[in-house]
């Protein structure tokens, strides 16, 4: 480091000027200011092209969405947001699955907005924004990890933003009052006569002209709704802190590390009791078993006053929760396969006779909805005995392979979201419309058909409902339910549009003019 030279007697600011005297030709002179590109200047470069994005979302969310029920302007959205966080991504490359993951989520949403759909459509928008922030080269884990920060930011990031920038705003207020005052008292200076000379000009020009103080009137008249702007205010700003962390997704700094599962807490059990536990239970569903295939399958007899519906009713359900149950039990008793030999066959066994009584649960179901009908609740119930059942062969084979607890997780998971992504696409609502009108045609249930559960289906049960009326006599049209049973296509802007609802729009519009056709042309009929 070199010595400092310093003059006796040279005053300092003359001794400042000759800095260049001992330093390097690049060097800054002392105490001079240092450009630096982590300024604000770097930071507003950032920042403008994320305020300029965000403004552009905020006006297409009040074109797609003000006023309107969400449909197709959902869908549209979600792209719009996913176009931008590209945008604004430095490197554009590796798109390829972060777009497909958007394209499938979007399809339940396409067919059908419901509340399903709309679950897998925010999820695939953040799954694909979070995977557009990581490098392609990257692995899952990576993708995982942005997801989950992006997760995290949703509810506060927005929010946080703006008081950060409001914090930013203070700061500068207080660091720099003289220069904004400085500034300020130049600009009065300079437009103080310029303005006030144009507004007293301005004033004798209008009292002169009535054609010119008429238009200024009627330019100026403002018909303001101050209350009914308050929610559209609102509107926007909610909005904007609900899509800012989109445009600020953080990538990560680390890969989100696999749990690693390797057993199942243990419980208090032992391999003594998870032995004499599988015995005593594997008979007892042996038992259960023999009854319902004798009753169910072999017509054997029910107790006196007991029917079908009433047997069925009683055990569905209870036995959907034993069977979950048992898959709890076959969870915690894993670890002790191999202390004893029997056990691994045993678990297997008990894992295989629940499947069994699942199957039984389904057939009690079967026969209850025969006898009283189809409803959401026994249709869902339905479904999940089928996962349930699933899940247990999942188990099973999990348990004759050795995988671990993780690979079992996974698989369930996928199992689930999988049949949740195929429901999105049955329109279940017709499928029970469809039941209650076949049935309302079979003398066997004259007098039986629920009319008031049929009119709650919606929309999406209008061409069953069209359909299946179109087969009964005169005589059940009621006049209680004459606008459910007859109903008419839906009044839908494209904002609110999705596949399902204008294929059955068309439908019933065809029906209208085919009605209209006959009417007009009874010879013909």
């Amino acid at each position: 480091m070199p010595n400092d030279f310093t003059l006796r007697g040279v005053p300092h600011s003359l001794a400042l000027d000759g800095w260049w005297l001992n330093t390097e030709a690049d060097a800054p002179p002392p105490n001079a200011s240092v450009p630096t590109t982590k300024g604000t200047d770097r930071t507003a470069d950032h920042r403008m092209p994320r305020i300029a994005a965000l403004a552009f979302l905020i006006v297409l969310g009040d074109v797609l969405f003000w006023g309107y029920l969400p449909g197709l302007s959902l869908i549209l959205f979600a792209w719009a947001v996913f176009g931008v966080a590209i945008a604004l991504r430095p490197a554009r490359r590796g798109l390829l699955y972060p777009t497909t993951l958007l394209a499938l989520a979007s399809l339940p949403a396409f067919e059908h907005l419901q509340f399903l759909s709309f679950c897998f459509l925010s999820g695939g928008l953040l799954g694909a924004v979070a995977w557009v922030r990581v490098d392609p080269d990257k692995g899952p884990e990576w993708v995982m990890a942005a997801c989950l920060r992006l997760v995290k930011s949703l509810p506060v990031a927005g929010l946080s933003s703006l008081i950060a920038q409001l914090r930013t705003l203070r700061r500068d207020a207080v660091s720099g009052p003289s220069l904004r005052w400085l500034s300020f008292n130049s600009a009065l200076k300079n437009w103080a006569f310029p303005v006030g000379g144009a507004l007293v000009l301005g004033a004798l020009l209008i009292e002169a002209n009535p054609v010119l103080e008429h238009t200024l009137a009627q330019l100026f008249r403002l018909d303001l709704d101050i209350l009914g702007s308050v929610d559209r205010v609102m509107f926007w700003s909610g909005l904007a802190l609900l899509v800012w962390p989109f445009l600020t997704a953080p990538t990560p700094s680390a890969p989100m590390r696999m749990p690693t599962i390797s057993h199942a807490p243990k419980l208090g059990l032992n391999a003594g009791s998870v032995l004499r536990a599988l015995i005593v239970f594997n008979l007892l569903l042996a038992v259960q078993s023999a009854m319902d295939i004798s009753i169910l399958l072999g017509g054997a007899a029910l107790p006196d006053g007991m029917g079908h519906a009433t047997y069925a009713h009683r055990g569905a359900y209870p036995l959907l929760i034993t069977a979950m149950l048992a898959g709890a039990f076959a969870l915690a008793a894993r670890p002790f396969l191999q202390d004893h030999p029997a056990l691994k066959p045993l678990l297997l066994l008990w894992l295989f006779q629940n499947i069994l009584l699942t199957l039984s649960a389904a057939l009690r179901l079967d026969l209850y909805i025969d006898a009283f009908g189809l409803t959401y609740l026994r249709l869902h119930a339905l479904i999940w005995m089928a996962l349930v059942a699933s899940g247990l062969m999942l188990v099973g084979w999990q348990v004759l392979r050795g995988r671990s607890s993780l690979w079992l997780v996974l698989r369930a998971a996928g199992l689930g979201l999988g049949t949740l992504y195929v429901c999105a696409f049955v329109n279940f609502a017709a499928l029970i419309a469809t039941d209650i009108l076949d049935r309302a045609n079979d003398p066997k249930f004259v007098g039986q058909t629920d009319w008031y559960y049929l009119c709650t289906l919606g929309p999406t049960a209008s061409k069953a409902i069209v359909q299946g009326m179109s087969k009964l006599p005169d005589d059940e049209r009621t006049i209680q339910y004459a606008a459910c049973l007859n109903p008419r296509p839906s009044i839908l802007n494209w904002r609110e549009w999705d596949y399902r609802t204008g294929r059955i729009n068309g439908y019933l519009t065809g029906q209208i003019h085919e009605g209209a056709a006959r009417h007009e042309n009874p010879v013909g009929r």
